[in-house]
């Protein structure tokens, strides 16, 4: 079992390698086919920007696209999720973080042991905060969206794996 979070770990740290090292025309290229694929998921991330300048912004965007690189390269086949999927997923984890902030406030490191995918998320999150200075806000509006669209490419996986084997 700890091979598969450790080759998970050690997948998702040679994406970034490799997402850094594309030239902008691979970057675009794979941006646009990741949007095409994902529109639901990518529109709303890309308009998601609340509290963030235009560089943190941008790696949030960089780090979902790691994300689903690293699950292209392991074989993963992602179907497109629906916008009421989507949209589930978001109202399910504001909320999550609604509840749990209310409770303890902004504690970041605790938001993320409660994703669903806390060693992915934490991987993504330290991939942005540790290229951007972010304001508390910034870091949690960051967090939130990187939980919801770690569990949304997890969903349109499991659910191309479902559909495939009914």
């Amino acid at each position: 079992m700890n091979t598969a979070k450790a080759d998970g770990a050690i997948s998702l740290k040679e994406s970034m390698l490799e997402v850094e090292g594309w030239n902008t025309e691979l970057y675009q290229r794979n941006f646009n086919d990741f949007l095409d694929s994902q529109p639901f998921v990518l529109g709303t991330l890309m308009d998601a920007d609340e509290g963030m300048d235009e560089g943190a912004h941008s790696w949030m965007l960089k780090a979902v696209l790691v994300l689903k690189w690293s699950f292209q390269k392991m074989g993963w086949r992602a179907t497109m999720l629906s916008e009421e999927k989507w949209a589930g997923i978001i109202e399910s984890r504001m909320e999550i973080y609604e509840d749990f902030q209310e409770e303890n406030g902004l504690d970041l490191e605790s938001l993320i042991k409660i994703s669903s995918s806390p060693n992915t998320l934490s991987e993504l999150y330290l991939y942005v905060a540790e290229n951007n200075a972010m304001s508390n806000e910034a870091a949690g509006n960051i967090l939130f969206l990187l939980d919801c669209a770690v569990e949304a490419m997890e969903m349109a996986v499991l659910q191309d794996k479902t559909e495939s084997d009914a």
